[in-house]
């Protein structure tokens, strides 16, 4: 490696000193190898404290080459595009983005060179079988899971009771545990670096507030840098008492462990006690800490990732409910007033929770902003139980992330890295395994003629489902383990239940539940399409499968009148009980299929979830489907109907996804209502959305539009720079879709 560090870019030196150490203990133990890699990191990686921070701590503007941690955007060594990344990862594009001169061209060449074999998705697709390369990973095919990055949500709460002399009494008290067994000691010096490192990060912080403060004149803006600096030089030496202690050391930890993945899990609970014992103790008015909640706000929105970044707050198992409430009636009204895509607010609640959460929830939707996003614990914690295989007091901590894929915040890190176009599954069920070009989607199978049966078609398709499943739980069971053999992910473990306890990382054997998630993709499509199917040729026996499967090929053209019979057949979303039962029993099946098939291969738990954008972009890789879909068009999102198949009104709308078992591992139901509706009718409103949670409503996305503002906006969009829409399971500004999508 070059050693004339001096001539390099600043981005390109940090990462040939982070590659450095890693060859230097290559061959120690991953905690100990990590733990050396982090120590370059910070607090270089660490941007300064802007002019309207309320907490210190956020990413250089400059970025980062290379790094180790649960999930990062970044480009794969094989260059098909941005893709996460888990453990030791590398920025691929690194050269368009920081070689200004020679040396800093022929030093990212050496560190490309290095990496392409090293960072640790290479080695989870060395794994990958030959049946996974073929079904897969080719563009277009059923799915992908080359990647290797996992989601977590450590234990904020016990961080801020703790704090860091807690937590290092923590892990001196395991580690002698270790010692006296004669167990390896290794991961409990890591966590001691790594909370050398946090210590080390809060003064750099502290000096450059008191730095700040010698040239501050404006008097806020003074007692704002007091504020920081006396947080940050507090929690090194004790628990925080204080709601902006609290804040500070709960965001400052989470940023180092999470990188831009910044979710939270009860920040409500961990947060509740200090709001109301400054509030109480009159150290600060309602007011003032509602506005510091919004200063928490606006760093996660400058620092976290728009995709990401849940904060949930209510629902059921707090420990004190009570000031929890108070902290989440705080937390809604900064929503209301941050006009942020970031944090996405997720009010949990149930039955006997306080009503003014709800009326106050209500409130700040009504006024256009998309959070929080609505879950049904009643419903919810008994879906986790089926779904996750645990017991209730643990399907308490269900922790929907980014898209509304289920984990267990505390105790389980969520791999999401196989996505599954569920239309494909269908198509190759109809044609023996193939796709209409003739390339293999799944195992060979008959294909479905004129003289075929339902239940040949049922058959099918549970055994490509079956096949699609066994690659995942392989994919999934594979990453895990190789993440757990390359590093010891120290920020989160040391947060994660139950790592201290075994003495081994979270990805190692030291989490409580090692489960996995499959993002489903185009789930109404698929049903829609087999409710059409059965209907038409096998039912009503009004149309040949060979007329059907001629008019898929041609994309409907020519076959107009084929294209309006199965655009007629009931839909997903119209209160249709034949209709809403084929997406139910279908959703049903592929988790139970992906539940055995990931205990095969050691999970707890694997659940399919109907989330995210995804949709939109596996719609484009498929031809027509059978519901009347078009090829190329994108999915229906989420859990939701596909646009224009919902012309029953909201009543039956929400009937039809009521019906959805909560068992299947989470979903995204996006529920846009006109401005003018939710003002005329609140009071109808409330008592239609208590019906649906009463009938099993698992969960809901409201996002208050204007139709007039969305056409407006797509032809002025200067006029509408804050105008957010909710997505399947992400936030956006609706001014920055692509058209297609507005």
């Amino acid at each position: 490696m070059t050693s004339n560090l001096t001539a390099l870019h600043p981005v390109v030196e940090q990462a040939v000193a982070f590659t450095e150490a890693f060859k230097r203990h290559r061959n120690d133990p991953p905690a100990l190898r990590e733990a050396a890699c982090i120590r370059t990191q910070f607090p270089f990686l660490l941007g300064p404290i802007e002019p309207d921070d309320t907490v210190a701590g956020g990413w250089a503007r400059d970025g980062r080459m290379v790094n180790v941690g649960s999930m990062w955007w970044a480009m794969m060594a094989s260059e098909r595009g941005p893709s996460k990344q888990g453990g030791y990862q590398f920025d691929f594009a690194a050269e368009k983005k920081w070689a200004a001169t020679d040396a800093d061209r022929d030093a990212i060449a050496e560190l490309k060179a290095f990496w392409r074999d090293e960072y640790t998705c290479a080695k989870g697709q060395a794994l990958l079988s030959a049946e996974h390369r073929t079904y897969a990973c080719n563009r277009g095919q059923i799915a992908g899971g080359e990647a290797c990055g996992f989601c977590v949500a450590i234990d904020v709460d016990k961080l801020v009771r703790l704090g860091v002399p807690g937590l290092r009494q923590a892990v001196a008290d395991s580690r002698r545990r270790a010692e006296a067994d004669g167990a390896d000691t290794s991961l409990h010096e890591g966590f001691d670096i790594i909370l050398d490192v946090f210590v080390e990060v809060c003064g750099h912080y502290e000096q450059q507030a008191r730095a700040l403060l010698n040239d501050a004149t404006d008097e806020a803006d003074r007692q704002r840098l007091v504020r920081i600096a006396e947080s940050l030089s507090a929690i090194v030496e004790r628990a925080p008492v204080t709601l902006h202690e609290s804040m500070q050391l709960l965001w400052l930890y989470n940023l180092l462990a999470s990188g831009k993945h910044i979710e939270c899990f009860r920040i409500d609970v961990a947060l509740g006690d200090a709001l109301a014992g400054d509030v109480d103790a009159g150290r600060l008015t309602e007011e003032q800490a509602t506005e510091m909640v919004l200063g928490l706000w606006h760093a996660w929105n400058r620092h976290g990732d728009p995709a990401v970044c849940r904060v949930v707050i209510g629902g059921r198992g707090r420990r004190n409910p009570a000031n929890a409430d108070r902290f989440c009636l705080a937390a809604m009204e900064a929503s209301r007033r941050s006009h942020g895509r970031l944090p996405q607010l997720t009010l949990r609640f149930d039955k006997d929770q306080d009503p003014a959460l709800m009326r106050k929830a209500f409130d700040v939707i009504g006024e256009g902003c998309v959070f929080p996003m609505l879950y049904n614990d009643d419903v919810n914690v008994p879906g986790t139980v089926k779904a996750l295989n645990v017991p209730e007091a643990d399907a308490e901590f269900y922790h929907p992330l980014g898209c509304g894929e289920y984990m267990l915040a505390t105790m389980s890190p969520s791999l999401l890295n196989f996505g599954w176009s569920v239309p494909k599954s269908l198509e190759a069920a109809l044609r023996g395994g193939v796709d209409a070009q003739g390339q293999p989607l799944g195992p060979s199978c008959p294909a479905i003629n004129d003289d075929s049966t339902i239940e040949q078609l049922e058959a099918n398709l549970r055994k490509q489902v079956a096949f699609s499943a066994e690659l995942a739980a392989r994919a999934h069971a594979d990453n895990s383990r190789v993440l757990g053999q390359e590093a010891a992910f120290l920020w989160a473990s040391l947060l994660t239940d139950d790592c201290l306890a075994r003495g081994r990382s979270m990805m190692d054997g030291g989490a409580r539940y090692p489960g996995a998630c499959v993002m489903g993709h185009g789930f109404t499509n698929a049903g829609d399409a087999l409710h059409a199917i059965r209907t038409l040729v096998f039912e009503r026996r009004e149309v040949k499968m060979s007329e059907l499967m001629a008019a898929l090929d041609a994309d409907f053209e020519g076959y107009e009148d084929l294209h309006r019979r199965l655009v007629a057949v009931p839909k997903f979303g119209n209160d249709d009980e034949a209709a809403d039962r084929e997406v139910v029993d279908l959703w049903r099946m592929m988790s139970e299929l992906c539940d055995a098939a990931g205990k095969r291969h050691g999970l707890p738990f694997l659940t399919l979830s109907s989330v995210n954008p995804g949709g939109y972009h596996m719609g484009t890789q498929c031809g027509a489907t059978a519901d009347g879909r078009r090829a190329g068009t994108p999915f229906a999102i989420g859990n939701a109907p596909t646009a224009g198949n919902d012309t029953r009104g909201l009543t039956a709308l929400l009937n039809s996804l009521s019906k959805v078992d909560a068992a299947n591992g989470g979903s995204a139901s996006n529920v846009k209502l006109a401005k003018g509706l939710f003002q005329a009718n609140r009071p109808k409103l409330d008592a239609l959305f208590g019906v649906y949670w009463q009938r099993g409503g698992m969960q809901a996305s409201v996002s208050v539009v204007d139709q007039a503002e969305l056409v407006d906006a797509m032809e002025h969009p200067e006029r509408y720079p804050h105008l957010l829409v909710r997505l399947g399971g992400w936030t956006a500004r609706f001014v920055q879709l692509e058209r297609v999508q507005q």
